[in-house]
């Protein structure tokens, strides 16, 4: 009988390290190790989200702005109105607006008199 096989019948377990089987599961440095990994995978998916979320946003601010703009000029061509009268958001909605246009950044919107750009009060949405 060879020793491998003379040391398995008996049962006994091989005194080197590299020989004996390993028992299943994970050790707490592996687990450390995905934790670790996946913390950095968040923290950098979280960053792009929130910087597409607000270019979204500036975007969709920037296109209400033009639209009342457009507005403005349907409503100044067709009142006879000139640069420096004042305009309202009454006098756009809902002839030349369906409804008052809200700034998804939560900004306020003010129209400006006839031949200035529309302004929003979120800093950085500027026509």
């Amino acid at each position: 009988m060879e020793y491998s096989q003379y040391h398995s019948a008996l049962g006994v377990t091989a005194v080197f390290p590299c020989m004996r089987s390993r028992r299943g599961g994970f050790t707490l440095i592996e687990i450390m190790i995905v934790v670790v990994i996946i913390g950095v995978l968040l923290s950098v998916a979280t960053a792009s989200f929130t910087k597409a979320r607000d270019n979204t946003r500036l975007k969709s601010c920037l296109k209400n702005m033009q639209i009342i703009s457009s507005a403005k000029e349907e409503y100044a061509m067709e009142c006879g109105k000139s640069d420096g009268d004042p305009v309202n958001f009454p006098d756009l909605v809902p002839a030349y607006i369906r409804k008052d246009p809200e700034c998804p950044a939560n900004g306020v919107y003010t129209p400006m008199p006839i031949g200035q750009n529309v302004d929003c009060t979120f800093v950085g949405h500027d026509l």
